[in-house]
């Protein structure tokens, strides 16, 4: 197969596509790029398919996560080429926390809870946008920190702690396939985890999310269950979850809805 990696070509997602036998020709599509395999230049996301079209590609993999807020996954839906990559829609578990929360608490799935006026500390303040969060061990902090981010969508959320984990998937417009290392989860933390993978999977299902993509879901083990703190919607899978799988044919599968 011939596999072209649009944006820059990380270690992990190269090691992947090298190790696969179902990977004949790799190409980069990244503007100004010189790496290890041919590139293409292009000014438009029709004349980078038309490219694309013309060399043959069978998979192309999106790694830059402006392009998926560009529209890439909805210029490529009407190609002939099959692009892993998030929506702009689906983006948004990741770029829009209160968006999130809201879909998340719609189905039921843990998340901290948000306070509407901060009485014990230590006390989290979260902007809408993802990785802006602050700790506030006291009111001070809380009027300190609110001047700083005037202007911003804030609000206050518990302060949860507990034992970190990292949850990645990939979805095939139907179901979802999950690969995690459970090496050091309880007999209870992994019965907790697989009625959230059910949970999500119904919440992909039930909102009919119409991409084929890969992300991750962080979790923090909290009052004996999981809870969500994030989504990375650009994620790869480290090459150590995949274990014997083939990544190729993983991305094959997930094109022809057969990942069960």
């Amino acid at each position: 197969m011939n596999i072209l990696i649009i944006g820059y070509p990380n270690d992990n997602i190269v090691n992947l596509i090298k190790s696969s036998k179902y990977a004949d020709k790799v190409y980069t599509a990244l503007n100004g790029y010189d790496g290890e395999f041919p590139n293409i230049e292009y000014r438009t996301f029709e004349e980078l398919i038309q490219k694309a079209l013309a060399l043959k590609i069978d998979i192309a993999i999106n790694t830059d996560k402006i392009l998926i807020m560009d529209g890439i996954a909805e210029a490529f839906k009407s190609s002939k080429i099959n692009l892993i990559s998030v929506n702009q829609k689906w983006f948004n578990l990741e770029s829009s926390r209160l968006s999130a929360k809201k879909l998340l608490d719609h189905y039921k799935i843990n998340t901290p809870q948000i306070v509407r006026v901060p009485l014990e500390f230590p006390i989290v303040i979260k902007t809408n946008l993802p990785d802006t969060e602050y700790i506030a061990n006291s009111m001070q902090d809380v009027v300190s920190k609110m001047e700083e981010l005037e202007g911003q969508t804030t609000f206050f959320e518990e302060y949860v702690t507990g034992q970190n984990f990292e949850l990645y998937a990939i979805w095939d417009k139907k179901n979802i396939k999950y690969f995690y290392s459970n090496e050091y989860l309880t007999e209870v933390q992994n019965d907790r985890l697989d009625l959230l993978k059910t949970k999500l999977n119904f919440m992909f299902s039930d909102e009919k999310a119409d991409f084929i993509g890969i992300f991750s879901t962080h979790l923090i083990w909290y009052k004996n269950d999981w809870f969500v703190q994030s989504f990375d919607m650009g994620a790869t899978i480290p090459t150590e979850c995949l274990k014997k799988t083939d990544f190729i044919f993983l991305l094959n599968s997930a094109i022809y809805q057969k990942l069960e």
